[in-house]
């Protein structure tokens, strides 16, 4: 039978779900969870404007009603489930690399701990994205908003960035 693009059975046949991944994935619904009250709890107390855009020194450039608190819950959300499910499914994954037939299974594992990891970053981006939106009306400094999205950011890229060279070393038998 032909594989197809949906059937991942051949990708976890050798290579079962780990305890550690079960523990991101479960982090994952519960940020996910946590981030969807927050944002609940942040709209019932926030003025009616609110900051909905920065600009690169972190100073607001535009104002919006506070129903993009549930815009930006639903984005998030998307990119969360995308990468969550791209963990079962690789190729939701478009890395630039070519898997081994020798190290697959391996390499498959990477990808999957890769998405599960980036669905957390997802829920840290949403994070900070809120306490950034929310600063000003709930006490917290402004510095700290102007640190948290910049280091999640770069928390998300530098995981990407990682795996994807990892992936890539394994394949090439350099370990």
């Amino acid at each position: 039978m032909k594989y197809k693009f949906w059937d991942v059975s051949r990708d976890r046949k050798k290579k079962p779900i780990t305890k550690s991944d079960r523990l991101l994935e479960l982090i994952a619904a519960a940020m996910a969870v946590s981030l969807l009250i927050l944002t609940g709890i942040l709209y019932s107390k926030s003025p009616d404007i609110v900051p909905s855009h920065f600009n690169a020194e972190m100073e607001v450039d535009a104002w919006s009603g506070k129903g993009v608190y549930w815009v930006l819950a639903v984005t998030m959300l998307v990119g969360m489930a995308v990468c969550a499910s791209a963990a079962y499914n690789r190729k939701l994954v478009n890395l630039p690399i070519r898997l081994k037939q020798e190290v697959f299974y391996r390499q498959i594992g990477l990808i999957g701990r890769m998405c599960r990891i980036m669905t957390i970053s997802f829920g840290l981006i949403w994070l900070s994205v809120l306490l950034a939106m929310s600063a000003g009306f709930i006490g917290l400094p402004e510095d700290a908003a102007v640190v948290l999205i910049p280091v999640s950011v770069i928390l998300m890229l530098g995981v990407v960035l990682f795996y994807t060279l990892k992936i890539w070393w394994i394949g090439r038998g350099l370990q």
